[in-house]
């Protein structure tokens, strides 16, 4: 069992999407109980023309999650066009305290999965509030920064998203790194393929896009929702996929006191293990800068 906690533009898509790839059963909980019960009577509707024949329910009673293997937050207020993902912080920082001391006691032996933004802060916030193992408690983050990396990638190039292959690390906004010298298309580096000129566009709209997409329409949908059903299919199935997610940390990179997205294995117990990559100079001091602006916010979190 699933349950999200949200019934959002994001939460409902994401529960939409588990469904939709057949899983998990979902249970879907949101302060606005008609919401919730709304959205799951509309995904139930569609089970039919999507093959689910699992159950989706709704609901305000936050008890219900008992049992969950999986427990993803997306409840909180949503960036607008004029905020950075930090001017959420405050804010939202109470809304996921009250939400983790609700998961910390009905489903104590969940894994955890953080979206609310600013993700690394949320993170770092459920981590402490709960005390649930590292392993157990992660945030979405670099995963959707990946995906677009991705994207912007193959269309430059003019090839297929799925042959090309890269990672972003550091923290989901601006001081994002996405990992130029490890990123491919089947095997071959993309510095072979693209320009200086061209790499540093495309590194630009990565980390430019999710504001970019706000601008446009006011949020972001789909995006996050399918990444967050990839997180789920990798927990539930054990496929231990190699993803970047906000995690803490605890000496790794060099960093300790906060969460931050690095790539780690992520199977059935969780973060079964964080990948330590060799990185350049110019690198290190990208995610160095990362760090200090993450643990900057950290720092001015209201109690």
């Amino acid at each position: 069992m699933i349950t999200v906690i949200g019934a959002g533009k994001v939460g409902s898509a994401a529960a939409f999407d588990i469904l939709r790839y057949k899983i998990s059963d979902v249970i879907l909980i949101d302060t606005n109980e008609n919401a919730a019960k709304g959205e799951a009577l509309d995904m139930m509707q569609a089970a039919p023309a999507i093959e689910f024949d699992g159950q989706i329910k709704g609901t305000s009673d936050f008890s219900e999650m008992q049992d969950s293997e999986l427990v993803i937050v997306t409840a909180g207020l949503g960036r607008r066009a004029d905020m950075t993902r930090f001017d959420l912080m405050n804010t939202n920082a109470q809304i996921v305290r009250g939400i983790v001391k609700e998961v910390a006691k009905y489903a104590p032996k969940c894994k955890l999965m953080m979206v609310t933004n600013p993700v690394d802060i949320m993170t770092y916030i459920a981590f402490k509030e709960t005390g649930f193992p590292r392993c157990c408690l992660f945030g979405m983050g670099n995963i959707l920064d990946t995906m677009r990396f991705r994207s912007y990638i193959a269309n430059e190039i003019g090839v297929s998203r799925e042959d090309t292959r890269a990672l972003v690390i550091g923290e989901h906004g601006d001081s994002m790194v996405p990992l130029v010298e490890y990123a491919s298309v089947s095997g071959i580096p993309i510095s072979n393929l693209l320009t200086n000129e061209q790499l540093e566009r495309i590194v630009h709209r990565t980390v430019t896009s999710g504001a970019d997409v706000i601008q446009l329409k006011g949020s972001t949908i789909y995006a996050p929702g399918s990444v967050i059903a990839i997180m789920a299919d990798a927990i539930l199935t054990g496929r231990n996929r190699v993803m970047s997610v906000s995690t803490s940390l605890d000496g790794e990179y060099g960093a300790s006191g906060l969460s931050i997205g690095v790539p780690v294995v992520l199977g059935k117990e969780g973060v079964e293990k964080i990948i330590e990559l060799d990185l350049s100079e110019k690198t290190k001091e990208k995610f160095a800068k990362s760090v200090a602006t993450v643990k900057e916010a950290i720092a001015a979190l209201k109690n």
